[in-house]
Formats: C-alpha cells, sequence, structure tokens
C-alpha cells in the first residue's frame, strides 16, 4: 500500500467532516432559536401571522422575530451551548489521565513485574524512544475482557496509553507492537486533541436536548399551561437531531483517522503483519473489541477497534474490520485467528526473551564501562550500537535501552530512583561543589534520597553521553507518580543543583526543561499558554538566535555554519536573517528565544521545527548536544519531533 497517499487522503477527508460537523452544531442553534421564538409567541397568547412577525423589522412593532430579539435569542443559546463545550473542555484538559480513570483504568507502575503488563510497558517504551517523545503512563482496565486499546490527551506530554486485560492476555509481541504504534500515530497525527474536542462539542449538541427535557418536565406540572412543555419537547427533539447528527458525522471523521494511524503504524514498524493480525485476531475473538463501561458512547472513537458492537455501519466509529485487514494486507485469505493455549505459550517465549534481553544489556553495559574506564571513549561503542542513536525503527529503540547500564534500568522504574538519576545527571565534577550539591540534597524532605543518589552516581559517572537522553526519557512514567507537593519540591531541588555553581550550561537547561514540560500535564496545567504567532516573521529574530546556536553547536568550521543556517532558514522562508557571531550565541539569550518559539501556533511550530532538523542534517551527523537541544526544543513546543535521517552519530 502507498502509505503516504492514504494518510494525505485521510487528512483532506477529516478537513471537511470536522467543518462539516462545525456547521451542524451552528444549524442546530439555529434551528433552537426558530423553536424558541415560535415557543415564546405562543406563550405570549399573539396571534399575529408567524410569517408576518417573522418578516417585521420595524423598531416600531418588531415582534418575537424581528432580527433584535432574534440576535438576543441567538446569542443566548449559543452562549448556554457554548458554556455547555468549554464545561466538557475543562473537564477534559487535564489530559489523558482524565480519559482513562474515567473508564475504570488503573496505572500500571513502571517497575511492575507482572509479565502481561511488563510486556506493555516494555512496548511502550520502545516506541516512544522511536518516536522521539517521552514515555507516557499506561492504564490498565483490567475488567475489560475485549481486546482493545486507546490513546488519550491533549499534548504528547499529558498523552496516556490505554490498554485492556483482553489485549495483554492475547497479544504476541509484535501484534501489540502494531497496536502501540497505531496509538501513538493518532499521538503524533494530532488526533487526541482532535479526539477530545469531538467530544466537547458533541456535549454541547447534547446539552440543548438536555435543557429541553428539564423543560418538559418543569411544564408537565399542573400550575403550568402546557407551553413550557411543548418547548421542552421540542428543546428534546433538536437534542436528538443534534446527536443523530453529531454521533454521524463524529464516526466518519473517526472512520478516516483510523485508516491514517493504520497506514501511519505499518509505515512506523515496518511491519505490516503486526498490525494486520491484531485485527485477525479480534475478528476471530468471540468478545471481540467491545467494551463494557457505561462511559463507552462518549469515548468510542478513541479506541483502536469498534467500541459499541451493535452500533449500525453509519454510526460506527471505526470502519468494518475486513476492510481494515485488507488496507494493510491485501492478500489475506479471509481467514480469522484463534487463539487458546497459545497465550500460555507465548508468556514462557517472552519470559525467556526478557532474560535474555537482561543478560545482553548487563554485557552491553559492562563494555561500555570498561571502555570508559580504559579511555577508549566512543570508540568502544559498535557500528550497530551508533546506528541504533540515530535510527527511529523500534529494533533501535530496544538497542537504546539496551546501552543503558542495568542498574540505571531499574532504578528508572520507580520514583526515587528516577529522583536519584536527576539529581546524579547534575552533580558537578569539582570535588567541593559536588559535596555543596550533596547537602542540598540531604537537606530536602525526601528520606533516602541521598543514599540512592550517592549509588546511583557511580553509573551514571560512567554512563556515556549517547546515553543520557534516552534515560530521561524513560524516567518521565515514574517521576509522574510523584504527588503534585512532592513534584513541587522536587523542581526547587533540581533548581538548586542547576545554580549551585551560578551559571546554567545547556544540558542542565535541557534537563530541567524536559523534567518540567514532560510533567506538566500532570502537575502544571497553568503552564500552557495561549499562541500568539502565526507566521515565521513575527519570531524571525528568535528564530535566527535559535538557528544560529544550534549550526554553530553542531559545525566547527564557519564555512558550513553559514551553509546549515541558510538551509534552516530557507525551509521556514526567512531568507532575511543571518548567522549571528559565535559571542552573541549566549546561552541565556538562547534561553528566552526558545520560550517565544513555544508561543507559536501548531502549524508554524512544525515548519520551524523542520528548518532546525534540516540545519542539523547539512552535515550528515548527529551530535550528542543537537540531539538534546531539538528534543528539548521540541518538547517546549509540544509539538511531535520530525524524524532525523540520513545522519552518523558524531562525538
Amino acid at each position: 500500500m502507498n502509505f503516504f497517499e492514504q494518510q494525505d487522503k485521510a487528512r483532506r477527508n477529516t478537513g471537511w467532516l470536522v467543518f462539516l460537523f462545525c456547521l451542524a452544531v451552528l444549524s442546530l442553534i439555529l434551528i433552537t432559536n426558530l423553536l424558541v421564538g415560535i415557543a415564546f409567541q405562543l406563550i405570549s397568547g399573539d396571534t399575529t401571522d408567524i410569517a408576518a412577525v417573522y418578516g417585521s423589522s420595524s423598531f416600531e412593532n418588531p415582534g418575537i422575530f424581528s432580527w433584535r430579539n432574534f440576535a438576543l435569542i441567538s446569542l443566548a443559546v449559543g452562549g448556554v451551548v457554548g458554556c455547555a463545550i468549554l464545561y466538557k473542555w475543562w473537564q477534559l484538559s487535564s489530559g489523558g489521565k482524565a480519559v482513562a480513570e474515567s473508564l475504570g483504568g488503573v496505572r500500571i507502575l513502571p517497575d511492575s513485574e507482572e509479565p502481561n503488563e511488563r510486556l506493555v510497558l516494555n512496548v511502550v517504551e520502545e516506541m516512544a524512544l522511536a518516536s522521539g517523545m517521552p514515555v507516557p503512563p499506561v492504564y490498565l482496565m483490567a475488567h475489560e475482557m475485549g481486546i482493545n486499546a486507546f490513546a488519550a490527551g491533549n499534548t504528547p506530554a499529558d498523552a496516556v496509553i490505554g490498554v485492556t486485560q483482553g489485549s495483554i492476555e492475547h497479544f504476541k509481541r509484535d501484534e501489540l507492537q502494531g497496536v502501540i504504534a497505531h496509538e501513538f500515530s493518532h499521538i503524533l497525527n494530532g488526533d487526541m486533541r482532535l479526539n477530545l474536542r469531538l467530544i466537547a462539542l458533541l456535549h454541547g449538541i447534547v446539552f440543548i436536548g438536555q435543557v429541553g427535557e428539564l423543560f418538559a418536565r418543569g411544564g408537565s406540572d399542573r400550575r403550568s399551561d402546557g407551553r413550557v412543555a411543548l418547548l421542552g419537547i421540542g428543546l428534546m427533539i433538536v437534542g436528538w437531531l443534534g446527536i443523530f447528527f453529531g454521533k454521524l458525522i463524529k464516526s466518519a471523521v473517526s472512520r478516516q483517522r483510523e485508516f491514517l494511524a493504520d497506514a501511519s503504524a505499518v509505515q512506523f514498524t515496518r511491519n505490516p503483519e503486526g498490525i494486520a493480525n491484531a485485527l485477525k485476531l479480534i475478528g476471530g475473538y468471540s468478545p471481540g473489541s467491545e467494551i463494557n463501561n457505561s462511559h463507552r458512547s462518549e469515548v468510542s472513537h478513541l479506541f483502536f477497534g469498534q467500541a459499541i458492537s451493535s452500533l449500525s455501519s453509519l454510526f460506527a466509529t471505526h470502519p468494518p474490520i475486513v476492510d481494515r485487514i485488507l488496507r494493510v494486507d491485501p492478500h489475506w485469505d479471509g481467514n480469522f485467528l484463534y487463539r487458546g493455549n497459545e497465550t500460555r505459550e507465548r508468556k514462557l517465549e517472552e519470559e525467556q526473551q526478557k532474560s535474555e534481553e537482561k543478560r545482553q544489556r548487563v554485557q552491553e553495559a559492562a563494555a561500555i564501562g570498561a571502555a570508559v574506564m580504559t579511555g577508549a571513549g566512543e570508540s568502544a561503542l559498535t557500528d550497530n550500537s551508533l546506528s541504533a542513536l540515530t535510527d527511529n525503527s523500534l529494533s533501535a529503540a530496544r538497542e537504546k535501552i539496551d546501552l543503558i547500564p542495568e542498574f540505571l534500568y531499574e532504578q528508572a522504574k520507580e520514583p526515587l530512583g528516577a529522583m536519584s538519576i536527576c539529581c546524579s545527571l547534575l552533580l558537578h565534577s569539582e570535588g567541593e561543589l559536588r559535596q555543596k550539591q550533596l547537602e542540598m540534597i540531604k537537606a530536602t524532605e525526601f528520606q533516602g534520597l541521598e543514599k540512592e543518589v550517592l549509588k546511583t552516581a557511580q553509573a551514571v559517572d560512567k554512563l556515556q553521553e549517547h546515553c543520557r537522553l534516552p534515560l530521561i526519557e524513560l524516567l518521565m512514567p515514574a517521576l509522574k507518580c510523584m504527588s503534585a507537593e512532592q513534584y513541587k519540591q522536587f523542581k526547587r531541588l533540581l533548581m538548586q543543583l542547576i545554580r549551585a555553581d551560578k551559571k546554567t550550561d545547556l544540558f542542565e537547561w535541557c534537563l530541567f526543561q524536559l523534567v518540567q514540560h514532560y510533567l506538566a500535564g500532570e502537575h502544571d496545567p497553568e503552564l500552557k499558554s495561549a499562541p500568539r504567532y502565526k507566521t515565521p516573521g513575527q519570531i524571525g529574530d528568535e528564530y535566527a538566535q535559535i538557528l544560529s546556536a544550534v549550526a554553530r553547536f553542531g559545525h566547527e568550521d564557519e564555512e558550513s555554519a553559514e551553509r546549515a543556517f541558510n538551509r534552516g532558514a530557507g525551509a521556514v522562508s526567512l531568507y532575511n536573517i543571518h548567522l549571528l557571531p559565535a559571542e552573541e550565541c549566549d546561552v541565556q539569550v538562547f534561553i528566552k528565544a526558545v520560550n517565544v518559539l513555544g508561543l507559536a501556533y501548531p502549524l508554524l511550530q512544525r515548519r520551524l521545527l523542520i528548518g532546525l532538523c534540516r540545519c542539523i542534517e547539512h552535515d550528515g551527523k548527529l551530535t550528542t548536544t543537537e540531539r538534546e537541544l531539538i528534543t528539548t526544543i521540541a518538547a517546549i513546543m509540544g509539538c511531535p519531533l520530525p524524524k532525523l535521517e540520513h545522519l552518523d552519530e558524531g562525538e
């Protein structure tokens, strides 16, 4: 299949469907206005011909249907519907966590040793590192035996992955990879935010019917003349019509996004068999992908498979499973998969694989540590290890994880260990200053943190620079287990450690920004600011500052830096900016400029990031500093990182 053609087609169709959804909302508001006007006319007892009154526009005898009253009614109804939409949007503003918990999901702890849970955590880790985004928390719907999964959230920082018990019990590793890749595609394609907006818009339409039901009940009272009840019934009918057309369009939008996510998942994993077999397994499994939670109707379009099997094809949120299979496996023979005792055998195989992976990681870490101690440095890394650090495949992501020493990998799974790794990464090499930082850690309210830091610091000191970023990304699920108060204290501690030497270097800034922005959805929703800038020209000076710094950090000579700069500037059509002198590429100015870029609109952010990637790609090498910088800038923007291609890891 042509994945890019399928993606473009799905995006175009989705744009039209969203437009139709908004048009339906406005049409229903207008119909409601008409209904309210007629009801007020009847309640007032005015027998004037409705058509004549509707056409009246004089101020002396405006009638209930004058443009003035029509505008007032429109404003009132629109305001009520708008408030209902905003209220629902506020409920969903905390991100995917709220959705997962409303569905009965329970967070899988990062240090879980249950085989099925460990498998899904490993796959999510690999997918996150391969896609260049933070590792999201995983929620398990333990009472759902249907095979299904979902992704929810407003941004990559507050995204979560949800899986059902049926999924983790029946999927093999490659099938689970295909499904998780499908959900990550929803994150990277911006579907999560679109899905939450559809929930909020539909709630506004439903609210019209709820108001009508309230009026109908109130109007049925004996003290009422019944005309209020008539108004209520009319509003209920409008609400039902709204629900009908709203769900119709929402389902059509969802079906297009599912085709897009399937295509992206195959492109992402390079293994169409994985997601195809997952779909075939759902087709041959008696519970299918059914979800039994009472909130399933509201969020059915978030799931991997059809959450409500009884829906007609018009209201189905997912394309027919046969169509989805044929799109990724055109040569399918029509037979579904039926799996029984294979599940137990799969668990045994995965346990053996897990033990082998641990053994390989220990050997790899020992080899790298020995190379560091003997001064061999980066030359000790194999060619495969180097390519893994620039490759975006799942196998490369696993190799990135394998490069991390086993002790640090295990520490990263629980909150105190993750905190100790962050602190260890910030410890200064100079003895007196390092001791001062340890005293700061000891003075905090985190009992046992100093002891953990002393243990992890030894392993962190031997850690290759290439491994720092993957390790930081692996820490996020454990750090998100902290309470809000613990997070505030921890963030304050990080600032103290950074400022201990009275200056901030780029790595310290990157670490702090990654922690802050990846945890923003969990603890700091107030960090989100409304976008201000739509065109590159509005932030040309700031972009020139950042692009100059990136060009100079990644290129040694002036000529190469200038060519890389011009390539990045051309990618965003900023031809009037120039490479700044090295002395003007100050870290503090750079930090302020990045914060300004974070206020750009999403489409502009994506364009700016692509320009920075073009600058990095100019010399065909990717340094550790470049990777950390571009990842941090993407995190601050809340924008998925574009894929870096044709690069070799530099020293």
